[in-house]
């Protein structure tokens, strides 16, 4: 009796998990059907799940020759400037943002500094604050000192959403590892910064790759920095707005444009599927 209890148990533990993972999974198979649809077989009611796939969508995003002639009108769509512009700027940030908040990290984890937690906690409050708050006094900074729709200033103001987290997720990192062994590499003669770069990053590695790429992905799909601070440099989430405009609805071409969108994260989500895991534990309470 108790093992066809604990079988049906499973059985149902199983069918909920698979209706979950069909609710969550339907939207991105929706797009994406979206973008190999026509416009009219898009606003069809009730929808189609059988037809003939195109690719004219994803061709109307990259060619940027000349206008495209196409079923929904003559419209030019440069997607690959944008795209281009999100990987610069969220390579940009992580890089950034790995290079300060390490060690501020490892300082915050292994020296002992007057109102260190004080210091740790306004670090993360910036991760908290609304971006409104403060990327609208910034505009007019940024339009002075000359930031505005450039690269830098995007790098730059994009560490209000990396920055923070890099900081707290180093220094979670940096205590997991024993304080022995660097205090065996000093007792053997190495200096404070060998110490930390044959030894603290070597052992921080999976942990720090790990953590940037959710943290890629925020800088990634971030759309208020992007939109009030950068016209040209504008990242691949203010592209898809441009898509929308009044009384011309590209719903398919936005597809194709979310889908394309899709395809560098979930990229770098596989190949560093391996980190991921351990990134995501490393630094839990065992």
């Amino acid at each position: 009796m108790r093992l066809k209890r604990s079988t049906s148990v499973n059985v149902l533990l199983n069918l909920l998990v698979g209706i979950c993972a069909l609710i969550l999974a339907f939207p991105l198979v929706w797009i994406a059907m979206m973008s190999l649809k026509q416009q009219a077989e898009v606003m069809t009611w009730p929808p189609t799940f059988l037809f003939v796939p195109t690719l004219e969508n994803f061709r109307v995003l990259f060619d940027v020759s000349q206008a495209g002639a196409t079923s929904y009108g003559t419209i030019k769509v440069d997607f690959l400037t944008p795209v281009t512009n999100s990987v610069v700027i969220a390579l940009g940030s992580i890089i950034i943002a790995l290079l300060i908040g390490v060690p501020a990290g490892y300082v915050l984890a292994r020296r002992d500094i007057p109102f260190k937690e004080d210091i740790a906690f306004f670090i993360l409050g910036f991760r908290f604050a609304p971006v409104l708050l403060v990327v609208i006094p910034l505009f007019s900074v940024f339009q002075t000192i000359g930031l505005y729709d450039t690269y830098i200033g995007m790098i730059w103001i994009y560490q209000v959403v990396t920055l923070p987290m890099i900081v707290w997720l180093s220094r979670s990192y940096i205590e997991d590892i024993p304080k022995d062994i660097e205090e065996a590499a000093a007792m053997d003669g190495a200096k404070p910064v060998r110490v930390v770069l044959h030894i603290v990053l070597p052992l921080l590695k999976p942990g720090l790759i790990g953590a940037s790429l959710p943290i890629f992905l925020l800088a990634w799909h971030n759309f208020a920095l992007g939109l009030i601070l950068a016209s040209t440099k504008a990242p691949v989430t203010v592209a898809l707005l441009k898509l929308l405009n009044p009384g011309v609805q590209f719903y398919p071409v936005m597809a194709a444009g979310l889908v394309v969108t899709m395809i560098i994260p979930v990229i770098l989500i596989v190949i560093g599927q391996r980190h991921l895991e351990r990134g995501l534990t490393f630094g839990a309470v065992k």
